[in-house]
């Protein structure tokens, strides 16, 4: 049975990251310390309390309104501040290129396929916590017409609209190992926020709610890592490589996705 808790490791075998997120690792560890004996206790709590393993993505934390969406204030508020309590590391995408080409940290891609097969970061996998949402499928049809009227620029576009992948968890052990070494990103990356910063209140992203699904399912803070400003920042500021994948891939992709 596996824990639904944060764990707390050290970062203080991480080497080839620049030094200033050399000091932000130290300081992590420090405040891991601190915190992991309520981490543990917690931890421990849910297990005995709940005893089984929840299938899929979207997990809420504990706490969360029992009306309300997982993408609703205060269940990302909740979200924030475990991740905050844990120390999540935000890596400039500097960073992240080097800890992926030097450190042999995995770049994920948590974007819907089509998306990640029109631009990803050079050497990034793709496990999509979102995926195009099949509007062919008449129990889609609702959804479709509203986000076509609500979004007409997307009307001939990859999709419409996105729904849940139940399937997150499986896509990603298809690449990697579990508790292997993650930087996650999306398109604009997202914020943990910080209280008296600007942002303080965060900016929820798919990238940092499958950050936080992985954590809460026991994949180890230590071992997963944001990429602030996504795909945008690497590829229009730093003016790092991409990658593309052939439309019939894409195409193939979505279909595989939409036959469950």
């Amino acid at each position: 049975m596996l824990a639904m808790g944060f764990q707390t490791h050290t970062f203080a075998k991480r080497t080839g990251l620049r030094a200033r997120d050399e000091l932000a690792f130290a300081r992590r560890e420090r405040a891991s310390e601190r915190a992991s004996a309520k981490r543990r206790v917690r931890a421990n709590a849910r297990t005995e309390d709940d005893g089984y393993w929840v299938p899929g993505p979207f997990l809420r934390p504990e706490g969360s309104p029992g009306a309300e969406s997982y993408t609703g204030p205060t269940v990302w508020r909740l979200m924030q501040r475990e991740l905050a309590e844990a120390e999540v590391a935000q890596i400039a995408p500097a960073t992240a290129k080097a800890m992926s080409d030097d450190d042999g940290w995995t770049l994920v891609d948590v974007r819907p396929s089509g998306d990640y097969c029109e631009r990803h970061c050079w050497g990034a996998v793709n496990a999509q916590y979102y995926r195009a949402m099949d509007a062919k499928n008449p129990l889609n049809w609702g959804k479709a017409a509203i986000s076509a009227l609500v979004f007409p620029e997307r009307i001939g576009s990859k999709y419409l609209n996105v729904t849940e992948n139940e399937e997150f968890l499986e896509e990603l052990q298809t690449h990697v190992e579990w508790g292997a070494k993650l930087i996650l990103y999306d398109d604009i990356g997202g914020v943990i926020g910080e209280p008296g910063v600007n942002f303080e209140n965060g900016i929820q992203t798919p990238s940092l709610m499958a950050l936080y699904e992985l954590a809460a399912r026991g994949w180890g803070t230590e071992n997963l890592v944001h990429m602030a400003g996504g795909i945008g920042y690497w590829d229009e500021i730093e003016g790092f490589d991409c990658g593309e994948c052939e439309t019939e891939d894409v195409e193939e992709g979505e279909g595989e996705g939409e036959e469950d």
